[in-house]
């Protein structure tokens, strides 16, 4: 059972910045409470009040707010209207979807100078014959009934018949009692016999429902203790023993883990020499509720407790690696850069050689020997290598001509067609000055 509490009624007003004593309007639906209290002492000026969807079986409480004019109490165990005579500014008042057997209950309306709407739709009392002629003769401020705006002619024709829909109003209302006294003594016979097999929640769901407020409140329970059974680890007194995530092994090894029961990808980019996980986080959730720690050799997202571990193929370097979430998709993208650099694991990695064949006329004399200059550049500094090719046994000590001692590898020299033809010579201007103690610019 939920209780009406300030902290409740606060936590509903924040757009009244949790001041009480001013709130003119309150939104307390779907709270599972049963009973309405204390709001005429904390809110004495509402106007607009919401109570759907809880499980209410008695108006009461209400009629010291004198300035409320729209009161919701749709969805609820509602048997009877009352306690709404003092509420003087009331307009407007849902009933819809309750058990309101007692339609003679409604003449507590009456004396309401400003009622103008009124829903009873879903309530046992609209299957009465005559229902709508007897409220409209007995109402008549009232200016809409269920929806349907009241026409004057519709007035005059449910004054015609109010005889008639007096007395079948009573008899079918009598009937209507009558049966739920005695769906009302079959519950509790049947609640009597269920005390033993309240532990059977598969045969507790499977036995005869009625549509009652106590078979209505009756479920609500039984699913407000399951729930609370499975939250707090207890299921029929026996404790629930969560399974342990293990995240590393015996030898302090890191090991996949994805007890979050997540979508991710795990992809290599060998261009920018990183790894890159992109985890399908759910896209509403709060970003203070993830949390993501990056090792060198493993990366962990923990998601509200529960974790996903996955072990990296290579070293990494957390420092810079970098989390980022979008906000289309919610999507988790983290980067983590490599330890070891692209160029040290092998020539593969670096840009492509770029050959270049030098005279080989002064290099030998073998005519069955090719010899090629390559380099390449590492970083800022060229590398050569020397590379012969060959069909036969060479004599490697005629590679090198020992008479020569300027080297055996004669490249051709560079061509620079810039300054093949020689500028002419400038002529002095006329206030040229030639100062010896100026030094010359060649």
């Amino acid at each position: 059972m939920v209780k009406v509490t300030p902290e409740l009624v606060r936590k509903r007003a924040e757009h009244n910045e949790g001041e009480l004593s001013t709130l003119e309007e309150l939104s307390l639906h779907q709270q599972d409470i049963e009973k309405i209290e204390y709001l005429h002492r904390w809110c004495p000026r509402l106007r607009i009040l919401y109570l759907q969807g809880n499980l209410i079986s008695k108006i009461e409480n209400v009629g010291r707010l004198r300035e409320l004019e729209y009161l919701n109490l749709a969805l609820n165990n509602v048997e009877r209207v009352e306690g709404l005579e003092q509420c003087e500014a009331l307009q407007k008042l849902d009933l819809t979807a309750n058990f309101i057997y007692d339609l003679t209950s409604v003449l507590s309306l009456e004396d309401l100078p400003n009622l103008k709407e009124l829903y009873l739709t879903g309530n046992p009392c609209t299957s009465y014959r005559g229902y709508r002629e007897w409220v409209l003769n007995n109402l008549p401020a009232l200016e809409e009934l269920d929806g349907t705006t009241i026409t004057r002619s519709e007035r005059l024709m449910a004054l015609q018949s109010l005889t008639s829909s007096h007395s079948t109003v009573q008899v079918d209302q009598q009937l209507a009692l009558d049966t739920r006294a005695r769906e009302r003594e079959e519950y509790e016979r049947c609640a009597n016999d269920r005390k033993d097999d309240d532990e059977d929640d598969e045969g507790w769901w499977r036995g005869t429902s009625y549509h009652t407020p106590e078979s209505r409140l009756a479920h609500h329970r039984r699913l407000a203790h399951l729930r609370h059974s499975q939250h707090s680890g207890y299921t029929d007194g026996i404790v629930k023993q969560m399974p342990e995530v293990r995240l590393f092994t015996e030898e302090g090894r890191p090991i996949n883990v994805n007890s979050a029961k997540l979508e991710f990808h795990f992809t290599e980019d060998e261009n920018n020499n990183c790894f890159i996980l992109e985890v399908h986080t759910y896209k509403y959730l709060d970003s203070s509720l993830v949390k993501c720690d990056v090792e060198p050799w493993y990366v962990r997202i923990t998601l509200k407790g529960k974790v996903l571990q996955l072990v990296l193929l290579e070293e990494v370097r957390p420092d810079s690696a970098t989390a980022r979430r979008s906000q289309i998709t919610g999507h988790l993208l983290i980067t983590m850069p490599k330890l070891v650099p692209a160029k040290h694991f092998g020539r593969s990695c670096l840009p492509e050689i770029t050959p270049l064949t030098c005279r080989t006329s002064d290099v030998t004399s073998s005519p069955h020997a090719t010899i090629s200059l390559d380099y390449f550049k590492e970083g800022n500094n060229e590398v050569k290598h020397l590379q012969v090719s060959e069909t036969r046994q060479v004599d490697y000590k005629n590679i090198v001509d020992h008479s020569t001692r300027s080297g055996s590898i004669q490249c051709s020299p560079p061509t620079n067609t810039l300054r093949q033809t020689p500028l002419p010579d400038r002529p002095n201007s006329p206030d040229f000055v030639d100062d010896s103690e100026v030094p010359s610019l060649e």
